[in-house]
Order: C-alpha cells, then sequence, then structure tokens
C-alpha cells in the first residue's frame, strides 16, 4: 500500500478504537447507574449499519470518523415517555451525571494502561537512544556532547529507546536549567555526564526539528566494526571472514565504525574489495566480493552481523507490566500537562500543535512497522483523548463538568441559557483550534 493508504487505514483503526472504548465508557457506567441509552454511534451522520439490542439501544456505524456519541434518555432533547422518566439522564443526581461524562476519559486512560501492559508482557525490542551526529553552534555542541554515543539517562531518568530519550528531552523544552545527559560514546567502556544549557534550546525560526535546534540527530546505533555474525553461504564466509574479526581499511579508507564499512559494502555489489582485518591482534590482507542484496539492483552485502547489541529488550511479569503501563499513562499525563502549560505561558509557539493530519501520518507509519509499535501510538494517542476531552471546554466531556460541578457549588443546575451560550464558544473554540492544528499539519508537510 502506498503511504497515503496506509495512513488512511492506520487513521481509520486507530480512531475506530479509541471512539469505541471512549464511548463505551461512557455507556457502560451510565447502564450500571439506571440511564438509558437510545443510541450507541461509532462516527457522525446517517448511519451505515445498525442494530437493536433487547433493551432498545440502537448501535451503529456512521460515515464520518471523526468522533462518536451516546445519546441518552434526556427530555431536553425531545418527549420523553412515562415509563422511561425513572431513566432520563437529566433526572440524574448531579453525583451520577459526573460518573457518566468522567467514564468517557477514564476509558481512554485505562485503554492505554491495558495496551502499554500487553506490550510490556509480550516483549518488545527497542533501538538504543543512539546520537549519530551534534550540530555546531547549538546546545549539545557547546557541552561538547559526544557524536556516535548512547544515551544512558536524561535528567535523572534511564532511557530505554529512542522514544524514552526524546520524550524525557521534550520534558525540559522551554526550562531556563542545565541538563545533566548520561552518555557512554562508542569505543568507550565508562559512562560521562554531559550538561547541556537547555535555556538555549530555543524553537527554530526555519528548521522544524526541534532535536536538530538541540544539535542532536537520532538513529539506528553504531559501534566498532567488529564482526559479531558471519551468515552461512555468504560472501563474508567465502572471503573467510570471522567472529572477532575487525575491519581497518577497504581499499585503502580507513574504517573506525561500523556505519563506515556498511557504506562501502553497500556501495560496492559484486565488486572484488581489498580489506585489512585485525585477527587475534594480527593484520590480514582478505578480498571479499559483496553480493547483490536481494530485492535490490544496486546495493552489496557481505553477511555479516555487528558484534554490538542495537537493541534493549523490555519484559515484564503480569502485575509488573500494569504497573508499568500505569506508570507510562501517567507520564504521557504529565508530558501533555507540561506542553499545554509551556503553550499558554508562550515558552513553546503553537506551531507544535498536531491535528488529523499528524495523527493520520503517525497511524500510517506505525502501522507499517508493525503491531507492537501502532499499538504503543494508539496507546499514547488514546491519552491525549482521554486529556484533551476533560479540558473545561463546552462540548467536550470536560465542558459538562464544569457545569455539573458549578451545580455542586450553587445547589442547582446552571441556566439553559448560559448552556447554550457555552456550546456556541465551545463550538467556535475547536473549530478554530482543528483548523490552527490543520494549517500546521499541512505546513509541516510542505517543509
Amino acid at each position: 500500500m502506498t503511504t497515503a493508504i496506509w495512513s488512511i487505514f492506520g487513521l481509520l483503526v486507530l480512531l475506530g478504537v479509541l471512539v469505541t472504548f471512549h464511548e463505551w465508557g461512557h455507556y457502560w457506567v451510565a447502564k450500571k447507574l439506571g440511564v438509558k441509552a437510545l443510541r450507541f454511534s461509532v462516527g457522525f451522520g446517517k448511519p451505515l449499519w445498525s442494530r437493536f439490542n433487547k433493551h432498545g439501544t440502537e448501535f451503529c456505524i456512521a460515515p464520518i470518523p471523526l468522533g462518536g456519541y451516546v445519546k441518552f434518555v434526556d427530555e431536553r432533547e425531545g418527549k420523553v415517555s412515562d415509563e422511561d422518566l425513572p431513566y432520563a439522564f437529566n433526572r440524574q443526581p448531579v453525583w451520577k451525571r459526573i460518573l457518566i461524562v468522567l467514564a468517557g476519559p477514564m476509558a481512554n486512560f485505562l485503554l492505554a494502561i491495558l495496551v502499554y501492559a500487553f506490550v510490556f508482557m509480550l516483549g518488545i525490542s527497542v533501538g538504543k537512544p543512539f546520537v549519530t551526529e551534534v550540530y555546531p553552534e547549538t546546545p549539545a555542541a557547546s557541552a561538547n556532547f559526544p557524536g556516535k554515543s548512547e544515551i544512558i539517562d536524561v535528567g535523572g531518568k534511564p532511557v530505554k529507546s529512542t522514544q524514552d530519550s526524546l520524550f524525557a528531552f521534550l520534558d525540559h523544552i522551554g526550562d531556563d536549567t542545565q541538563l545533566d545527559v548520561l552518555v557512554k560514546p562508542v569505543g568507550q567502556d565508562s559512562t560521562q555526564t554531559v550538561t547541556l544549557d537547555i535555556s538555549q534550546w530555543q524553537e527554530p525560526d526555519e528548521q522544524k526539528d526541534l532535536f536538530k535546534a538541540l544539535g542532536l540527530e537520532f538513529g539506528r546505533v553504531d559501534g566498532p566494526a567488529e564482526i559479531g555474525v558471519v551468515a552461512k553461504d555468504s560472501a563474508a564466509e567465502r572471503a573467510g571472514l570471522k567472529v572477532g574479526d575487525r575491519f581497518v581499511s577497504i581499499d585503502g579508507e580507513p574504517i573506525k565504525y561500523w556505519s563506515d564499512m556498511g557504506d562501502i559494502i553497500a556501495a560496492n555489489p559484486q565488486q572484488p574489495l581489498q580489506m585489512t582485518i585485525e585477527r587475534d591482534d594480527s593484520l590480514i590482507e582478505v578480498t571479499a566480493t559483496p553480493d547483490l542484496r536481494p530485492g535490490t539492483e544496486t546495493q552489496g552485502v557481505l553477511g555479516v552481523g555487528a558484534a554490538f547489541i542495537g537493541y534493549n529488550t523490555i519484559q515484564y511479569g503480569f502485575f509488573e507490566a500494569l504497573g508499568k503501563g500505569s506508570q507510562e499513562t501517567w507520564q504521557m499525563v504529565e508530558r501533555i500537562s507540561s506542553f499545554l502549560g509551556k503553550l499558554v505561558t508562550g515558552k513553546l509557539s503553537i506551531k507544535n500543535v498536531g491535528g488529523p493530519v499528524g495523527i493520520a501520518q503517525g497511524a500510517g507509519q506505525t502501522a507499517q512497522a508493525g503491531m507492537v509499535a501502532f499499538l504503543l501510538y494508539l496507546a499514547m494517542i488514546s491519552v491525549n483523548l482521554g486529556f484533551v476531552n476533560l479540558l473545561p471546554i463546552p462540548m467536550l466531556d470536560g465542558g459538562h463538568l464544569m457545569y455539573y460541578l458549578a451545580e455542586l457549588i450553587r445547589g442547582k443546575p446552571v441556566s439553559e441559557r448560559i448552556m447554550e451560550l457555552g456550546m456556541r464558544v465551545g463550538i467556535i473554540l475547536l473549530l478554530t483550534l482543528m483548523a490552527v492544528a490543520l494549517f500546521f499539519d499541512i505546513d509541516r508537510l510542505n517543509q
């Protein structure tokens, strides 16, 4: 499938799962509290498919996949029969209405916890957080951050993957402080601490990549050019290369890192290459002819694997996985709160806000990457959806909570006139935010 098709497919699956779980939270709690639901809809618009259960609730799928809703029996929205009056939403005590409204966002947080826990129990291999390049005239360069280095810890927080390290850095953007980063440079057995002046980490005017503004380029783990695996019937085996051999030079080009060797091999398919190899503290000369990499017409492959390990394995038992899932979800809530706070105070530009196009891109990319990547992305977006719905904006769950909390304090419901005015303001605000997010999504696509 093309990138666009993957993005659409990923977005539909993502929204379908998140919306269904969110609305099911509202529906399930309402049912337990004695409130009757007339319709449970995934999507907006005229239903494409529907069916009724024995309680008279219509479950349907609609064509506009940007959300969903549960329609309860409610005198404010139409005539209610006498037998249904005790089950009307508007006649419930305020504490019941609060629980029903809270249930949707809480369901999204619960989904994230369960997904994280499932992935952690399943066990995943994640690429180690690795800096491949440090850009000049940046905070990282000023701190003498070593290029070709693995990140071990950011600000006292251990990191095991590139995503962990990116989030750990983003937690501090806009802060007026210094940040200690524990790194292990390639070729060294010991670690060292680099102190970054985060106060100098500013959003770039033209360069959209925040981490390049910090001065760091992340990528695949690199290391010494020592062979750890020789594939059977490969060009390397035919040339007599062995596990433990270290590349010194190829056709006179010095080899320091594994990537140096890989670049030369990839660029010379079916061409004999003269290699100087270090074996048992002695230098030997070897001639190897890389094979043509299957599925390509221009890339060579030698059939060797590196001696260093470029990934970390994360796996927990059931209860520990649930704990880690809860911890990951809470950390995501803290990050979103911090991000919004920095937007409000002006420490971060609104251009960093993402919208449906960005979500679709992420969904498509992770769907292509595999089930685990997609599940982790789903969990992250689920936390975002739950958090955003709790914001005190009319039209969202948080707006309804705001009205019900006011009712608790005042001892009587908020007037219909104020709620109607709030609804209009909420619609305008949400449409404006969506338009802004969409604009910056498209702007990023054009970069």
